[in-house]
């Protein structure tokens, strides 16, 4: 007997094509249909379904039948969720602290992203997508830079913190200068609300999410959350532009 997983298509007839399609794409149902069936839902003959089905190696319907529960059983896709992110995963006033953050950018004249490890990476990306919507945007992967001096001569700044445990030694360092300077706002972006950035910000766009590190030294931590929030915070102020 033959496999349903028939190799040699090139020996089929248009109409045996025809039931080999229906049966592969609703092979769920045929288990349970019989030869008439098939052939008034595949637009066939009943006689065309049992040449068919003896073509491609079963003596039998129900042996043909048989194969395919099997077949079915074995390939039916597990119910597995995808559950990197829920409603769990932010406070439940976070669209109302993104509208006010977007109101905030949107009022701005220069917009800072600044970011270490990984974070870096989540710095540059918001950076860009502010950017592609038209606002002043510039990402800080450095610890060392003279951001202070930068923004030394200009006003209505805001600056955006990204740091999953809110507890960089650099990064502290770096906004520190900044935390009471009436022209520059500090946003940040992290799942300890209570953490040393967070305190030192004006806003704070905190997420939960369980810290998982890779052999105690690589942080393996999803950031899924934050790029929920940047791309939410993207798309509140496409809409402002819109208006």
């Amino acid at each position: 007997m033959a496999f349903f997983g028939f190799k040699d298509l090139s020996s089929l007839s248009n109409i045996d094509m025809t039931i080999y399609r229906y049966v592969t794409q609703n092979s769920d149902k045929v288990v349970y249909m019989r030869v008439r069936d098939i052939a008034q839902n595949a637009h066939v003959s009943s006689s065309s379904v049992m040449r068919f089905i003896h073509k491609i190696g079963f003596n039998s319907f129900p042996e043909f039948k048989a194969y395919l529960k099997n077949d079915t059983l074995q390939h039916k896709p597990k119910n597995t969720k995808f559950t990197y992110i829920n409603e769990s995963n932010f406070p439940k006033d976070i669209e109302t602290r993104l509208m006010i953050v977007a109101n905030t950018v949107f009022q701005s004249d220069n917009i800072t992203t600044v970011g270490m490890g990984d974070s870096a990476f989540l710095a540059e990306y918001a950076a860009r997508r502010i950017a592609s919507l038209g606002f002043n945007t510039t990402a800080v992967t450095d610890p060392f830079y003279p951001l202070h001096a930068k923004l030394e001569n200009t006003t209505n700044n805001i600056i955006f913190c990204f740091s999953v445990s809110g507890e960089t030694t650099e990064l502290i360092e770096l906004i520190n200068e900044f935390v009471n300077d009436e022209d520059v706002k500090i946003v940040c972006i992290t799942s300890n609300e209570n953490s040393s950035i967070a305190k030192m910000s004006r806003y704070v766009l905190n997420y939960y999410e369980k810290t998982r590190r890779l052999n105690n030294y690589y942080d393996m931590s999803s950031q899924v959350p934050v790029m929920y929030i940047i791309e939410s915070l993207d798309r509140i102020l496409e809409n402002m532009i819109k208006k």
